[in-house]
């Protein structure tokens, strides 16, 4: 068969061993490594080879028909993020969606932000994908869209380059914590303030702080409310002013926005109908002792743990937003009351 711009598959034929893929470069000039395959099931796949350094710290995206997955390493050490087609009527989506990966990853100046703009480009698909009902955000989805987008409008852009605030922002990727400023991580709970004092953390890596030098988990109370109430917002109004902060820079406004689709915010939704209003926010400096449960104190082949942890019980760890803005900043590391 002759490989068409519509099938790249097409001359490739499955591999006799399941341990090897049947693949063809899809471009020699391009810096990212992205391969046609096939598998030895003969399902079409795109490969994009990176060293162990650049792969993925989160979940995976999961599509009706395709699958995502990560290689283990190969013979030279590499490994693989690998798209596969699992249903074969599919195979027009699959291919503009490679398309549109590949399209994405070429603004990529690092091979781990081409591995991660793969993935934001496909969580987007993913929610544009998702089928049945109302597929707009739900009350839980965006409170906690709204905390995040809180977090980056208030602490982040005003101390930051709008291209490394936006760059932080790792939640909607399924990344372990929601942001990531070099090597300070900060994780953002979203709570109704008159709920009982507890927030739930979703795995053992949330409030991990191995390899940090500093984590802090950031709360902020946000309550619905009538549409009428003084200061009430949509999920919508707090995307536009973080859109208006970022109007002057092109390349940060797009990452944001890949960043929204990737959350499953989609401009076209309407969201009038559900107002919130703000109360107190607070940080926590996530040490030693703070109450948590971490991958190192669970037996092995135990994962995904979910679990709550008490407000009051973190007190004593509160810090003023001062010492955050000092990490951010490479300040020295100080301990607040």
């Amino acid at each position: 068969m002759t490989v068409t711009p519509d099938d790249p598959w097409a001359d490739l034929a499955a591999p006799s061993s399941a341990e090897v893929i049947n693949a063809r470069r899809v471009d020699p000039d391009v810096a990212w490594n992205f391969f046609w395959g096939r598998d030895i099931d003969n399902k079409c796949l795109l490969v994009l080879r990176h060293s162990p350094d650049s792969a993925p710290t989160g979940r995976l995206p999961r599509l009706r028909g395709m699958e995502v997955s990560l290689s283990g390493s190969d013979t030279q050490g590499d490994q693989a993020l690998i798209f596969r087609l699992t249903e074969s009527a599919h195979q027009d989506i699959f291919h503009r969606l490679c398309l549109d990966i590949m399209g994405s990853a070429t603004r990529a100046t690092t091979e781990k932000e081409a591995v991660d703009i793969s993935l934001a480009r496909t969580w987007r698909w993913h929610h544009l994908l998702r089928g049945g009902g109302d597929d707009r955000l739900s009350p839980e989805e965006q409170k906690g869209l709204m905390g995040e987008l809180l977090l980056l409008e208030r602490y982040l852009l005003p101390h930051l380059p709008p291209s490394e605030a936006v760059a932080a922002w790792r939640g909607p990727l399924g990344a372990p914590k929601d942001f990531e400023i070099g090597k300070i991580s900060i994780e953002v709970k979203a709570r109704r303030g008159a709920a009982t004092p507890f927030v739930t953390i979703s795995s053992e890596h949330q409030l991990d702080s191995s390899g940090s030098d500093a984590v802090y988990l950031y709360v902020v109370e946000l309550g619905q409310a009538p549409a009428d109430t003084d200061g009430a917002f949509t999920v919508t109004d707090v995307a536009q002013r973080v859109s208006g902060i970022l109007a002057s820079d092109g390349s940060a406004l797009t990452a944001f926005e890949s960043e929204l689709l990737a959350a499953g915010f989609k401009w076209a939704d309407d969201y009038s109908d559900y107002s919130w209003v703000e109360g107190s926010g607070r940080f926590y400096r996530v040490s030693q002792d703070f109450p948590r449960i971490t991958a190192e104190q669970i037996g092995s082949g135990v994962s995904d743990v979910r679990y709550s942890i008490s407000l009051v019980a973190c007190e004593p760890f509160a810090v003023p937003v001062e010492v955050v803005q000092q990490s951010l900043l490479g300040g020295s590391d100080v301990d607040g009351a």
